[in-house]
């Protein structure tokens, strides 16, 4: 699942529409069908709006969805007394970098894998 439809996945279940979206996080219209990557500044951007949105879900797929409500006010008092963006930023680009990593090993072992099909294949017909 891509960036953006985790995006929509997460609209749909609040049931918050894709106008609502784009004005309460001035991104353009269109923004969600359009293109794959999300970027780091707009994803920034929709965690500082949509703050029940889990980054351990968004990012490396791990965890809920949704961060509970007790978790919430806990997560919202820490952010009011130490939030450090720079720290935040800084581990986004890590992961986004990891993620561009194993997104091309997967793609190289994809490729790798047609290739061997299509050598046991001609084996196969020989």
């Amino acid at each position: 699942m891509t960036d953006k439809q985790k995006i929509l996945e997460y609209l749909k279940y609040k049931g918050i529409s894709k106008n609502k979206f784009y004005l309460e996080t001035g991104l353009s219209v269109g923004f969600l069908d359009s293109g794959k990557s999300l970027g780091v500044d707009k994803l920034r951007e929709i965690l500082d709006i949509y703050h029940d949105l889990n980054p351990a879900w968004f990012l490396p797929g791990d965890g809920p969805m949704l961060i509970s409500d007790a978790v919430q006010n806990v997560k919202e008092e820490k952010y009011e007394q130490s939030f450090n963006l720079s720290d935040l930023i800084k581990k986004i680009e890590e992961l986004s970098i990891q993620l561009g990593v194993q997104i091309n090993e997967s793609e190289h072992l994809r490729e790798t894998n047609l290739r061997l099909l299509e050598q046991i294949n001609n084996l196969q017909t020989n």
